[in-house]
């Protein structure tokens, strides 16, 4: 799912997406994968 795909389905601005991905990484829920443009997000248990 893309931030645009995000920003439309939570109603929320791009910067309130990119803040919310930024936390979820510093607490370990979220993990980058791969490259920034073919990359994906991996949800940590």
């Amino acid at each position: 799912m893309t931030q645009t795909m995000l920003m439309d389905a939570l109603d929320l601005s791009r910067k309130q997406i990119q803040n919310a991905i930024k936390e979820l990484q510093e607490q370990g829920m979220l993990e980058r994968e791969g490259s920034n443009r073919n990359g994906r997000w991996i949800v940590k248990r």
